[in-house]
């Protein structure tokens, strides 16, 4: 099974071969995972928290303008929603993950619903998942063909040992126009902007 983690590291996968020497370790310690990372490198997850928190900031900008006011403010958590890599290297590493968000967002003039107004966001990005092999899959890494079964047999005979695997981006903060349709384009990382 060494093998497999090298031809991880050595096919350009990095973190597929780092997630796997921590299972092969056999410690069953909590990995800490970096989303701020994980999202600058699969843009799929970025859109994905992107939309999540599209949708709850819509809501809350929806209630407030039905109240006519000049501006309000609310806190949110978003529920864990599941999400599958398209980065390979991080879905040999991860799979899915499940994600949320948590933050406090101000809707400034509340006119309409159908207006744009502008909003003041600070928010936060959670990452859980389990590091497992608990299913029929099969995956390639450097030429060789590893089962599920395989490797999750080795948690089995007392070789390897599952592993909890989550993390928190920094605090980000956006500040700019709320669309009236789309997703928000919201800072990847720390001290970044979203395009304009």
């Amino acid at each position: 099974m060494i093998i497999a983690s090298a031809g991880a590291d050595a096919a350009g996968l990095p973190n597929a071969g780092h997630h796997l020497k921590h299972y092969l370790g056999n410690t069953g310690k909590d990995l800490i995972l970096d989303p701020d990372t994980i999202m600058n490198d699969d843009p799929g997850l970025k859109r994905h928290v992107d939309n999540i928190i599209t949708t709850l900031v819509r809501s809350i900008a929806a209630r407030s303008a039905m109240t006519g006011g000049d501006r309000v403010t609310a806190s949110f958590q978003s529920g864990w929603e599941d999400y599958t890599f398209t980065n390979r290297d991080w879905y040999l590493a991860i799979g899915s993950i499940e994600a949320c968000a948590c933050g406090a967002v101000t809707v400034y003039e509340l006119k309409s619903e159908h207006t744009e107004p502008r909003i003041t966001l600070d928010y936060q990005v959670h990452l859980y998942d389990r590091y497992n092999w608990d299913g029929k899959k099969k995956t390639e890494i450097a030429g060789a063909e590893w089962s599920d079964r395989e490797l999750g047999a080795l948690h089995t005979a007392g070789l390897a040992k599952e592993f909890d695997m989550y993390g928190s981006s920094t605090i980000k903060h956006y500040e700019g126009l709320f669309p009236a349709s789309g997703s928000l384009d919201l800072p990847a990382g720390p001290g970044q902007t979203p395009p304009r």
